[in-house]
Order: C-alpha cells, then structure tokens, then sequence
C-alpha cells in the first residue's frame, strides 16, 4: 500500500477489510446490477471502478496485474474477443497506477476524473474491436454510448467509494 494514501481525500485508507468488501461488492455488482442499472444503453462498469481504485491504491504493478486478472474476469464473461479486454485492462490499470505514482493527487474529484478517463479509453478499444472496421458503427456506439456510461462510472465508483470510507 502506498504511503501517501491520503492524497485522494481518504478514498484509499480504507482497512483491509473494507478493501475486500469494496472489491466483492464491485465483482457482484458487475455480475448481477449493470445490466439493471442501464440508463438509455449507458451501464457503470463495475470492473473499471475496481480497476482504478486498485491501482491509485497499489501503484503501477498492481493496477496492471489487476487489470489482466479482472480483464480475463470480463473476457469470460463475454466469450467474444477473447483476450481484448485483459490486454486494455492491463495496460489501462498500468497507467492509472503510473498516473498515481508521479502525479499529486490531492483534489477531492481527481479520482472521478480518472475513472471517466479509464472507462472512456476501455470504450474506445472494445467498441473499436467490436466495429469491424466500420466508422459508422463505431462512431454510432461510442458517441451515444461512450460518455455517458463514463459519466455513470465515474458517479457510481466515486459514490461507492465514499460510502465504504466513511467511519
């Protein structure tokens, strides 16, 4: 665990035992409440929350082990391309983990930002993938699809944090 953890307003003191709390909460959410908590085909990522929550808390290395771990989590649950969601995690969790480690993170809303950021960056490789090459289709899904469900991310993750780092 980092030991500037407090940099985030108190998001990434949480005890252990919140921490696994905070992580089965957000794999049983990405298995039964994402589809339910779609808005106009925009659902929180559950997987991303996690995600970027674990590697401001344990840096580079982590956040890119979490991410091909969670990554080949989603891929099963998917079965289409399998590998693309490991590979974007891994690499989105390694520079959320190195954009913790050098920058000074100190705003109360940082972390919302970073979660909008990582959401939209997943967005861009799976709808991209899932495309086949055509812009229209691309274009159609990522701009209608794109912001919103990282706007709801970034809500829903920030929200779920504070909640659980409460005394």
């Amino acid at each position: 665990m980092r030991s500037d953890a407090a940099r985030l307003g108190g998001v990434l003191e949480l005890s252990w035992a919140r921490w696994i709390a905070f992580g089965a909460i957000a794999l049983l959410s990405s298995l039964v409440l994402e589809g339910p908590l779609s808005i106009a085909g925009a659902e929180p990522d559950f997987v991303v929350i996690l995600l970027v929550y674990t590697a401001l808390r344990g840096g580079a290395l982590w956040g890119a082990v979490f991410g091909f771990v969670l990554g080949l989590f989603r891929d099963a649950l998917f079965l289409v391309d399998f590998g693309l969601h490991a590979l974007a995690l891994t690499v989105i969790g390694y520079a959320v983990g190195k954009l913790g480690d050098t920058l000074y993170l100190s705003a109360r809303a940082v972390d919302g930002g970073i979660l909008l950021g990582a959401k939209l960056a997943l967005a861009i490789v799976v709808l991209a993938a899932g495309s086949n090459g055509s812009w229209e289709t691309f274009e159609t899904r990522f701009f209608w699809e794109g912001p919103l469900a990282a706007i709801y991310t970034a809500l829903v993750g920030g929200v779920l944090v504070r909640v659980l780092s409460r005394p």
